[in-house]
């Protein structure tokens, strides 16, 4: 039997309630875009600032890495990833739609009712979190959809697909965007995922094919959508930065 994913927020450690603290602060800046791209996360201040030793701040920052909300520089040590390009979001979207259909087909044909129950939760807990754009919230969102994904995709049976999958990494690039574009889409998305359900509980994997294609190409949109607002938020921001510097 094919484990069932953790997703990295609830990987446990030896150093549980420190580590989990380090870890869920951090995303939670990261989110709410407190922590901007690029930014070099020192070990050493982040401990004073979380008063925290180094330990569970390093096994935090190992923890998000996985993610794609932070990556490691040999060099540099820990920065907050950039944002992915347009085109960078184009493929990965992409990459899934090679694999995203073909998994629900699949699950339609395995699924179970401790299956179906959990898809269940994860579509109620991305009503309940609703819109909001708060860190709080987009956290819940994104666990819940990260989640709905891989738990479809464990569901096939293949664990060569599934690595294959898990490899692209996590879908919270699209949380970044939401948040630093002050809109989420939970309330959109849980109705996309509630249809991929039904036609999985049905045990029509052509329609649920389907119906996770056509959910991926919202995402894919979507996500472009509130990458053009951040932009474009930025770059008048800069301007207004630039013109208060050259009135000074």
């Amino acid at each position: 039997m094919t484990d069932k994913p953790v997703p990295p927020s609830r990987r446990r450690s030896t150093r549980v309630p420190l580590a989990d603290r380090a870890y869920d602060e951090l995303l939670l800046q990261v989110i709410s875009g407190r922590r901007a791209p690029g930014e070099r996360l020192n070990i050493g201040a982040l401990s004073r600032e979380m008063n925290l030793s180094a330990t569970p701040i390093r096994e935090a920052l190992a923890r998000l890495e996985p993610t794609g909300f932070v990556r490691r520089d040999p060099l540099r040590g820990y920065e907050v990833a950039p944002l992915l390009s347009p085109t960078e979001v184009v493929q990965l979207m992409d990459a899934r739609l090679m694999l995203e259909p073909a998994f629900a087909s699949a699950a339609a044909e395995h699924a179970t009712a401790d299956f179906l129950e959990e898809l269940v939760d994860t579509i109620d807990a991305m009503e309940q979190a609703g819109d909001v754009t708060d860190p709080e919230a987009l956290k819940g969102s994104w666990f819940a959809d990260e989640t709905f994904h891989k738990l479809i995709s464990a569901q096939t049976g293949n664990p060569f697909a599934q690595r294959a999958f898990e490899a692209m990494g996590s879908q919270l690039q699209r949380f970044r965007f939401s948040g630093r574009a002050g809109r989420t889409h939970a309330v959109a998305a849980a109705q996309e995922h509630r249809q991929v359900y039904e036609a999985i509980r049905r045990g029509d994997a052509a329609a649920a094919a389907e119906l996770m294609r056509a959910h991926i190409e919202e995402a894919k949109r979507r996500t472009l959508t509130d990458e053009r607002a951040v932009s474009t938020g930025e770059a008048e921001q800069s301007t207004l930065v630039g013109d208060a510097l050259n009135n000074a």
